[in-house]
Parts: structure tokens; C-alpha cells; sequence
């Protein structure tokens, strides 16, 4: 079982040619569909991230190996469809993140359970340096080029770490957490923007949840408000997305506390706590376009299935029907679009069908 499946079950059981992606003025109206991805999506096995830095500026992550033998898939996104492209290092994507046509990062974790980055330059895939810190979980990327990742052994409180790429690796971030915090989320809008969630333990029994943000000077912690459970029996935020620094979206994943799951948001004042549609984990989180958010629960069947959020209201949306059991495990919103595009995984009997699709 890939690290990620373990992840994705450990969230879940508690709680012919390249088509071109157009965004569609009805956005909300137009519904999911499938998107063609060509020979990218000529194998068998998973497609699990997804992230854009400009409209027609784009790559999916996934794998086609096993933890003992990695086998990672790369998939580019240009204004002439998808394309598949090859890792110079074998290793299972965990993450991956895009800050234009020239720059770009995947992180994940090799045969031995070691970290492994590449990075895109422009011409082609490199593997770039990457600390003993744990298991990479997220990597997000600016405009600008500002990216951080997060690190840890476990999603639970307690060791964990975030790097900063300085332009030829990743280096400490030197965020001042407090001892026993493990942060899990990251989003970076650009070098003075920076967003990081998390869990902490004051007393290594009770936890609760932090967000720090970063204004190119120095790094703001603002506490998260609410149950989190207690050591071993924590709820975690596994994903975060900042739409502005007064606007500013978490998912909160209860695992094994005795809380629910939910959609966290904030102001830039005050949190608020939106319980998920039949407290549904989310193992995705995407901006919308309109200032709300999609949020993938876990749960899903023979259809991908879309929880919406306007900022008041929530909506259940539907990916097209496909065989099998369908997962869908990742979603990003096309810069410039209101369209927001979700990759993931149709499983039946032996087959293992990745598959990408297009919302507006």
C-alpha cells in the first residue's frame, strides 16, 4: 500500500487525444466532466495531486509502483492538452506544486521511507535536496517563486518541520513553533503571504490547532479555536487555502477525536466552524473561483462527489460517471478561470483508471 493510500484510509475510516480544459461562463451550471488525458493517463494506477499557476500552466502527480518499488507518474498541463513527463528519481509523489511554466516542485518519499524532491527549471525534471526531516506531506508555490514544504513523521502532534526552497534547495524555514507541534497544511500566496496549519500539545495531552502566517517579516501565530481531541485520539487540518489574508479556508479532519469534521474559516478576525455535509473528512481543498471552496469529502461511488461552499451555503456536486469504485483525490482551481480541476483514481477489480475532470 502506497504511503499515501495509507493517509487517504487513515483520514477516510474516521470520519484520445489530450483534451483542452475551457472554462465555461455557467461555471456552477455547467457540471463535471471528463477530460481526455491522452497517452498521460495511458497506465494503471493512481492520480492523486493536482496544481495550477496560471490558466493553461499545470501538473498532476501520481504513481504506478508500490512502496518497495516507486514508480511515479508526472503529467504537464499546456494550452495544447496533457503530456506525460519523466522523474529523473524514483520515489511516490506526495505533493506537487506550481509557480509558472519554469518552475515547479514534487515532493514524496523513496523505497526506504527517505524524502525525495525534484524540481522543473523549465526544461526538465532534477532532483534537488531535500533535509532528513520526515516524510515530505505538502509543498505549495507562489507566483513569484516563494515556495515552503512540510515535513513530519506522522500527521499526529509533536516532530515535524517546514522548509523554504532557496533557489537551489530546501532549507529550515526557522518558523518558531512551539515544542510538540507538527504542522501538516501549508499555502503561499507570494514571499510576504505565507500560511502554515497545524496541531500542538502544551501539556502532551490535549491538542489543539494553529495557523501561523508569515508577512515577509515575522511569523503570527493565531490559535484555532475548538475540540482537537486529546494525544493518539486527535483531529489533525490536513489542507488549507488562503484566498486573501482576511479569507482564509482549513479543513479539519476529526480521525479518531470525539469532534466532528469540518470546514474552518478565516476572517481575519474570528473563526468560524462549518460542519461538513454528513460530517464527510475532507482529503481536498480547492478555491472555487468565486471566493468559496470545494472541499472532497471521502466518500465516494461509482462518481467523483464535490461538496461546495459558497461562504454560507453548501451544494453537492457530481463527476461523471465512471466503472468501478471511484476516489477523487485532489482539486485546483485554474488561475484566471472559475474552473476547478479534480484527478483521481477508478478502481475495479484489478483496473486502476486515473483519471482527471473538469468542473466549468
Amino acid at each position: 500500500m502506497r504511503w499515501n493510500a495509507v493517509l487517504t484510509t487513515a483520514v477516510a475510516t474516521t470520519g484520445a487525444a489530450s483534451l483542452v480544459l475551457a472554462a465555461s461562463p455557467a461555471a456552477f451550471a455547467a457540471g463535471w466532466r471528463n477530460v481526455g488525458g491522452g497517452a498521460a493517463l495511458k497506465y494503471s494506477g493512481s492520480l492523486d495531486r493536482v496544481d495550477f499557476a496560471a490558466k493553461d500552466v499545470g501538473w498532476a502527480v501520481g504513481s504506478k509502483g508500490t512502496v518497495t518499488a516507486p514508480n511515479p507518474v508526472i503529467a504537464r498541463y499546456t494550452a495544447k492538452g496533457w503530456a506525460a513527463q519523466a522523474s529523473p528519481e524514483k520515489f511516490s509523489p506526495m505533493d506537487v506544486a506550481a509557480a509558472s511554466a519554469k518552475n515547479a516542485w514534487v515532493v514524496g518519499y523513496g523505497a526506504f521511507m527517505n524524502p525525495v524532491s525534484i524540481h522543473w527549471n523549465g526544461t526538465k525534471w532534477v532532483k534537488v535536496n531535500y533535509p532528513l526531516v520526515g516524510i515530505p506531506f505538502q509543498v505549495a508555490a507562489a507566483s513569484d517563486g516563494t515556495a515552503y514544504s512540510t515535513a513530519g513523521i506522522t500527521y499526529a502532534a509533536g516532530i515535524g518541520a517546514v522548509l523554504r526552497w532557496s533557489g537551489t534547495s530546501w532549507v529550515d524555514a526557522k518558523v518558531p513553533l512551539p515544542t510538540n507541534t507538527t504542522i501538516t497544511a501549508v499555502d503561499v500566496r507570494n514571499k510576504s503571504d505565507v500560511w502554515l496549519a497545524g496541531t500542538t500539545t502544551a501539556d502532551g495531552k490535549k491538542i489543539t490547532g494553529l495557523v501561523y502566517h508569515y508577512d515577509g517579516k515575522t511569523w503570527k501565530r493565531i490559535n484555532v479555536p475548538g475540540e482537537f481531541g486529546v494525544t493518539a485520539y486527535q483531529a489533525i487540518i490536513y489542507r488549507l487555502v488562503a484566498l486573501s489574508p482576511t479569507n482564509v479556508y482549513a479543513i479539519k479532519d476529526a480521525q479518531a477525536a470525539q469532534t466532528t469534521n469540518a470546514l474552518l474559516h478565516w476572517d481575519g478576525k474570528t473563526w468560524k466552524s462549518y460542519t461538513t455535509p454528513l460530517n464527510s473528512a475532507g482529503l481536498g481543498l480547492s478555491a472555487d473561483g468565486r471566493g468559496g471552496v470545494v472541499v472532497l469529502p471521502a466518500g465516494n461511488n461509482g462518481k467523483a462527489r464535490y461538496l461546495h461552499f459558497n461562504g454560507k451555503t453548501w451544494s453537492t456536486l457530481y463527476g461523471p460517471a465512471r466503472k468501478g469504485t471511484v476516489m477523487v483525490a485532489d482539486a485546483d482551481q485554474r488561475p484566471g478561470t472559475t474552473g476547478v480541476v479534480g484527478v483521481g483514481l477508478a478502481t475495479s477489480g484489478s483496473a486502476r483508471t486515473p483519471f482527471i475532470e473538469l468542473f466549468g
